[in-house]
């Protein structure tokens, strides 16, 4: 439209206002389509349920998981523990060695690396970002010990190779140090530990970059021996939880998986990365921390965002 007969409409009383014309349509939500997986673990289903689970067996797999597609596509999750095992069929062949710092190469000697962080961050059963790339970094021996320097090395190993790769990044760190600062000024995502008490006690949960995440449990309970505090971001399922190897109790790695998931969609900023995770949340359904010592520790349910329609 001429500019002219656009100042026109502009003074005409008759004309409530001008805007731009756009194109529209039926509703099919298929930008961004939801995949259902019937054959999930507990921990995945309540990612993805807007309400506490009623089927409460906790080594069930007909559990009902949605999520998008595409999760976790072209991003990269380097698991800095204790090794990832390399041929598992439920990585598809996504796993790459990226360096050993301690113990044989190329072997996960201890499996806590392939349980906790691959497994349920970007297993294609029992992981979240289903098509995410999967990089190990070991840094804990066979007995699941490693040195507060090799950890650091660790995380500078990543911090190189993400900056070179391309790729959008996150780091699923399920380790804990007594307090140490070059650890805290090092890290970037990781999880609350497993000692019952503060996390702000522990490096390098108390970091300000950290996404430090506590454990829940199929009643949407703070378990018993999660740590707790300001310095929690937020809980996500973390306890009587079944990946590919052994049952165990961690719930970082399900909100690496998460951070994967959103990165196909937009390359994220920590900062924007933390409100999506606070905007898809759930508030306030952590039963009885405001009775316990745990008083202040934030109230938020991690959520992958795909809820079922009919919970919407």
């Amino acid at each position: 439209m001429p500019v002219l007969c656009i100042q026109e409409l502009q003074v005409n009383p008759d004309v409530d206002g001008i805007y731009e014309d756009g194109i529209g349509g039926a509703n099919t939500a298929s930008e961004y389509p939801t995949a259902i997986q019937t054959n999930a673990t507990w921990g995945l289903a309540r990612l993805s349920s807007n309400t506490t689970l009623k089927y409460t067996n906790v080594t069930a797999t007909d559990f009902t998981f949605y999520y998008d597609p595409l999760a976790g596509e072209s991003s990269d999750i380097y698991v800095i523990d204790s090794g990832v095992y390399l041929d598992h069929t439920d990585f598809g062949g996504r796993v790459t060695w990226g360096i050993t710092y301690v113990g044989k190469d190329k072997v996960d000697e201890y499996g806590h690396g392939t349980f906790c962080a691959s497994g349920l961050a970007a297993g294609a059963t029992y992981g979240v970002a289903k098509k995410a790339n999967i990089i190990a970094v070991k840094v804990l021996d066979s007995i699941g010990r490693g040195a507060t320097s090799v950890a650091i090395a660790g995380l500078n190993y990543v911090y190189q190779m993400a900056q070179t790769s391309g790729h959008p990044s996150v780091v699923s760190f399920s380790l804990t140090w007594k307090a140490f600062k070059p650890l805290d000024d090092a890290v970037n995502k990781v999880a609350a530990g497993n000692d019952a008490e503060d996390a702000s006690l522990y490096s390098p949960c108390r970091a300000q970059n950290a996404i430090t995440v506590a454990a829940s449990d199929i009643l949407d309970r703070k378990r018993a021996s999660s740590n707790y505090g300001l310095a929690v971001f937020m809980f996500a399922p973390g306890s009587d939880i079944v990946s590919t190897s052994i049952e165990n109790e961690h719930s970082a790695p399900y909100v690496a998986g998460i951070v994967a998931s959103f990165q196909p969609h937009a390359n994220m900023s920590i900062e924007d990365v933390k409100l999506a995770l606070h905007k898809t949340s759930l508030i306030n359904v952590l039963k009885d921390i405001r009775k316990s010592k745990a008083l202040f520790t934030p109230n938020r349910l991690a959520q992958n965002g795909f809820p079922p329609k009919e919970q919407e």
